[in-house]
């Protein structure tokens, strides 16, 4: 019995939503360990959300963050959440680390900034609460209660980690009356940190990394302008420059590059390149579910079933790639005369619809 493929390359291109995600490698040489109840932001949510910000407060400069993690289950940049910025820069001068701390402890200069910030419809209020430096650890934290007017009262905290190659700027956020609870996770979280350094020489990784991104960037373009012969070669140039230590985009580079190959209809090639992506990211499960399309197309049902048990596994009904996974897995069980009807119905449980008609015809 062959039942016709319905669906779904689901592949929009490189918005990435990790779920699940227990670690956060920082490409400066930090790790951070993260309870299964924390999600990394996808990066176009994030640079839609800060440049929504930009624009309310009529801030000149862009606002550049470089993660953000926010507790599942909340609204996209909701709190409580967590920012990490990268400085390529590191020190072990005791008096430099003193400027940052009283930079940050310093009531009015912090003052004169967020007043630089304000606008006609956002205003705020600060106060700067308690602050201490873990001189074992390299690692600053500050305190602050905001009264901001079109959000309420706020908590931040605010920690430097000044590593042995870089300083990583953590951001914390959330609301006032829950930081009681937040705080010991932010702090948990902060004091995972380690560093082990690393491999390749600043310069050298600034010079690629840009280099990279700019064509990673390119790519991307040419892929949304129905060009991926194009998109192809800049993805293929951005994973021949990222320095090793960017995985995640050299992830997404490979997975990005697989979905046009795929658009040319170079199934193997785009099965290779989702390989390579889900080598650099274990649980990148929509890898894995355009892999496990890409195995269905090639009648190969055994691991099809395998891919599409992995994106259930690491998305955890979190998104519709669930759905779309349990739906794509009965289909192939169905194939080769297994019991598919159970994934189906799950999937129609959970707002699958585009399958009722298969699971009418094949299981009532």
């Amino acid at each position: 019995m062959k039942i016709k493929i319905l669906f779904f390359l689901f592949a929009i291109n490189s918005i990435v939503i990790t779920y699940g995600q227990t670690t956060y490698n920082n490409p400066l040489g930090f790790k951070i360990e993260f309870d299964k109840t924390w999600r990394r932001l996808p990066k176009e949510v994030l640079q839609e959300k800060t440049t929504m910000i930009k624009e309310l407060m009529d801030y000149k400069k862009d606002i550049q963050y470089d993660t953000c993690f926010q507790k599942s289950g909340n609204a996209d940049m909701d709190y409580p959440y967590i920012l990490f910025k990268n400085y390529y820069t590191t020190t072990t001068n005791k008096e430099e680390i003193e400027k940052i701390k009283k930079f940050y402890t310093d009531k009015f200069g912090v003052n004169q900034v967020l007043e630089s910030l304000e606008t006609d419809k956002v205003k705020m209020n600060l106060d700067i609460g308690k602050t201490y430096f873990d001189e074992k650890k390299q690692l600053l934290i500050f305190t602050y209660n905001v009264d901001l007017n079109i959000k309420g009262k706020l908590v931040g905290l605010i920690g430097f980690y000044i590593g042995k190659s870089a300083t990583l700027q953590i951001l914390c956020y959330t609301y006032a009356d829950e930081f009681k609870y937040d705080q010991k996770e932010f702090l948990d979280i902060i004091n995972s940190i380690t560093d082990s350094g690393m491999q390749t020489n600043m310069s050298d990784y600034l010079k690629n990394h840009d280099k990279a991104v700019l064509y990673y960037n390119d790519g991307l373009k040419y892929s949304g302008n129905g060009n991926p012969s194009k998109a192809i070669e800049y993805y293929t140039l951005a994973i021949d420059l990222y320095p090793k230590e960017d995985s995640y985009q050299i992830s997404e580079a490979y997975y990005n590059r697989g979905f046009n190959k795929r658009k040319l209809d170079n199934v193997k090639g785009a099965i290779s390149d989702y390989t390579k992506a889900i080598e650099f990211r274990s649980d990148y499960y929509k890898a894995f579910n355009n892999r496990g399309f890409a195995y269905l197309l090639l009648e190969n049902y055994k691991d099809a079933i395998k891919d599409f048990t992995s994106v259930i596994k690491y998305d955890n009904y979190q998104t519709e790639f669930t759905n779309i996974a349990l739906g794509n897995r009965g289909i192939a069980k169905l194939n080769i005369n297994e019991d598919g009807c159970s994934d189906l119905k799950k999937a129609i449980e959970e707002g699958n619809d585009k399958i009722k008609s298969i699971y009418k015809q094949y299981c009532e």
